[in-house]
């Protein structure tokens, strides 16, 4: 639930403004454009993971840190990895990002980094040291955003160990922080009805707690309801306060606990400041927010007592709306929302079916459409509620009626069919979101049956969806014991566990044979499918199920991932023949028509061609020099039928280093010079820049050698890259 925070009064206000009114520093323009360069980096690597390129994106980062050493943009380089390594559950790699990131100039940026360091430490199930470590954040960085989701971590730590006052305590304090240039820069909006927060930054307020006073602030609504709340410190206690107060809209006495607001109007903060920064006496401070109200909409129970997703045809269908926005009098208010009937067009049946054959279902990602909508009137349930009630009923369609054809019916009723559904809608023109209206809505499925009692049930599902999704997860966890039992060396039962879970697959495909099952659900049981091969080795079958993926869903993106695992698997056994299989698998990657891991397929038959001629060379099959002309054939195909790819630039780079190690340093030349033409914005053309000088120089190109040193160490000060050329220009120049 997000809190309201209500910025009051920051008696350090006069230094705030007179440093940022201080003239900044010159700031030396070869710095600003490394950090501009830097900071490109690191948004295109973001632009990257939106993509779900993610391994380009990782290698881009990680360049960052080598090409720009001093830049400040490397930070929020490392924070990003941290967060995918995370993600990945690649801990070892996160720490390392984070122990970079820690370091940053940037308090959010460093809190950034501690909260993802507790993370970390509960995911590896140190909870303990998460708990001290997020609590940490909340002392230091008291006003930083990540506060808060530190305040839900820590609420979520306690409430599973069973301590729920301390979860209480924690989740209280979830949306109380909010950065200080924000406090006093924002309209602040405040939910009608939930608690409120007010936050006093105010060092003589640390003073006067240490010696036992307490200070308070004064809230007041334009209703005229008037309260006092206590100011508590929090953070590292160098004068942030807190006070809070619940709201209601039921009218309440002055000074009993309760801040009576309703929709529309203020709410007004006073807080008095006995001693300013300029030596003033008793200021009155005063802060603002406007009381708003979201709505929320749902189809209820005849009881009223909880929500629904279903009901029943020739009954009652409930509606209940809540938002003080419309509670304008002290009468019971009405509200208006409408009601729309949805339908699936279902495949015609053939003209040879026996009569009496029911209509088939509508396919699982058939469209729904509008046919009909009505008006429904709802009343406030008492005085000040804030909550408005109503009832439609839903009327089956006479059979042999067109599905898209409106069917005229009495007021408060509206035609429907089995199966379809209805959609309550309403415009919230005021929420706590901002002024700009949202669609609030809710829906029910549309069932027939039932006892003649009004009544609407929780949820309704498909039974064949149902047990699709049942045999589905139970092949998903014997597919984790089979890999269980095999990493163990219990081959024989993990054979066992493997060929069990085929079994639920083989149930599952013949459930999608005789019903319309969603694509996710088939397409994930291909997967296992084949993992449950791969298990037993049955690299064949493996390869088959793929195939037949590929041909019943032709853009799927599940089989070429498939196939890039059996071919990593058959690599890893590191003969002649099972490397041939690799390439072979590789290959099939590349023919599939939608993957988008051909490059990594390309690359991966280099570096296996590689592999091979060093494996013949070892075993002495080979008695000439090994020649990797061929895997450098494959490489080049890579880089120039993927130029966009990750995988472009590791291509080229393997292709330069075998033209300098055969001394073909003229066609060198030449790929560097396209390398920079078609890739002016790589992570890597520091490397590139550092072997085109060494080219150069063996070329005996002197000058040209030196120019490229200089604009290496010019564009990329700082690295490793850097270093080295600043050494072969000293005994260039020498």
């Amino acid at each position: 639930m997000k809190k309201i925070i209500i910025a009051v009064v920051f008696v350090t206000s006069s230094i705030l403004i007179a440093s940022a009114a201080e003239p900044k520093k010159a700031v030396r323009t070869d710095k600003a454009k490394v950090e501009m360069r830097a900071m490109r980096m690191v948004k295109s690597a973001q632009a990257l993971f939106k993509t779900e390129e993610a391994d380009r994106a990782v290698g881009m980062l990680e360049a960052v840190w080598r090409m720009y050493p001093d830049s400040e943009a490397r930070f929020s380089a490392s924070l990003i990895l941290a967060e995918h390594y995370l993600e990945k559950r690649d801990f070892d790699h996160a720490q390392q990002e984070l122990k970079k990131a820690v370091k940053s100039s940037k308090d959010e940026e460093r809190a950034k980094a501690i909260l993802l360091e507790g993370k970390l430490q509960l995911a590896r199930g140190k909870s303990g040291e998460a708990v001290m470590t997020l609590r940490k954040l909340t002392q230091d960085y008291p006003t930083s955003d990540y506060a808060n989701e530190a305040f839900f971590t820590i609420g979520e730590i306690h409430f599973e160990a069973g301590r729920y006052m301390r979860a209480a305590e924690a989740f209280a304090m979830v949306g109380t922080a909010v950065p200080v240039d924000e406090l006093t820069n924002r309209v602040v909006l405040a939910e009608a009805g939930q608690r409120v927060y007010v936050h006093v930054k105010d060092k003589d307020l640390a003073v006067l707690s240490a010696l036992g006073e307490k200070s308070f602030v004064e809230l007041g609504s334009k209703s005229g309801d008037r309260e006092r709340a206590e100011l508590i410190p929090f953070g590292r206690g160098d004068g942030d306060f807190l006070a809070s107060i619940e709201t209601t809209s039921n009218a309440t006495e002055p000074m009993d606990g309760k801040l009576t607001v309703r929709g529309a109007e203020k709410i007004v903060v006073k807080y008095n400041d006995a001693n300013t920064q300029d030596g003033s006496k008793d200021c009155a401070r005063a802060a603002g927010a406007s009381v708003v109200s979201s709505a929320s909409i749902s189809f209820m129970d005849g009881a009223q007592r909880q929500r629904v997703r279903g009901v029943f045809v020739d009954q009652p269908a409930f509606i209940r709306l809540r938002d003080l926005d419309l509670d304008v009098s002290d009468k019971e208010d009405v509200a208006q929302v409408e009601v729309k009937a949805f339908y699936r067009e279902r495949p015609e049946l053939p003209a040879d079916a026996p009569e009496g054959t029911p209509q088939p279902p509508p396919a699982a990602d058939a469209p729904w459409i509008e046919r009909d909508s009505i008006k429904v009137k709802l009343v406030e349930t008492e005085p000040r509620s804030g909550v408005f009630t109503g009832r439609l009923t839903t009327r089956l369609i006479p059979s042999g009626t067109n599905a898209a054809e409106k069917v005229k019916c009495p007021s408060g009723e509206i035609a429907v069919n089995p199966e379809e559904k209805i959609v309550v809608e309403y415009s919230d023109k005021i929420h706590l979101a901002g002024t700009n209206a949202l669609m609030r809505s809710a829906e029910a499925l549309v069932l027939v049956g039932g006892s003649t009692e009004p009544q609407s049930i929780v949820a309704h599902s498909s039974e064949a969806t149902v047990q699709a999704k049942k045999l589905l997860l139970e092949a998903q966890l014997l597919n984790k014991w089979a890999m269980i039992f095999k990493d163990v060396g219990l081959e024989t039962i993990a054979t066992a566990k493997a060929k069990e879970g085929l079994e639920r697959v083989g149930e599952l495909m013949d459930l999608s044979r005789r019903f319309s099952l969603e694509r996710d659900v088939v397409e994930e049981a291909y997967e296992v499918k084949w993992n449950l091969h791969l298990v037993t080795d049955n690299l064949k079958s493996a390869i088959q199920t793929c195939a037949a993926l590929v041909k019943r869903y032709p853009d799927t993106v599940l089989a070429d991932k498939a196939f890039i695992q059996i071919a990593n698997a058959r690599r890893a056994e590191k003969t002649v023949t099972s490397i041939n299989s690799a390439i072979e698998v590789y290959n099939s990657i590349i023919r599939l028509p939608n993957s988008s891991l051909k490059a990594e397929a390309q690359f991966r038959i280099g570096e296996a061609i590689e592999e091979r001629i060093r494996l013949l060379h070892e075993q002495g099959r080979s008695r000439k020099k090994s020649d990797f002309s061929e895997a450098m054939v494959a490489f080049k195909r890579c880089a120039e039928t993927y130029p966009s790819s990750s995988y472009a630039g590791e291509s080229y780079k393997r292709v330069i280093d075998y033209y300098i190690s055969i001394r073909d340093y003229t066609r060198a030349n030449e790929t560097l010079e396209r390398v920079f033409e078609d890739y002016p914005d790589a992570p890597w053309l520091d490397e590139m820049l550092l072997k085109w000088g060494v080219v150069c120089h063996r070329m005996g190109r002197r000058e040209d050698a030196i120019s490229k040193f200089q604009r290496l160490i010019e564009e990329y000060p700082g690295g490793q890259s850097a270093r080295q050329a600043s050494t072969f220009l000293k005994k260039l120049q020498q």
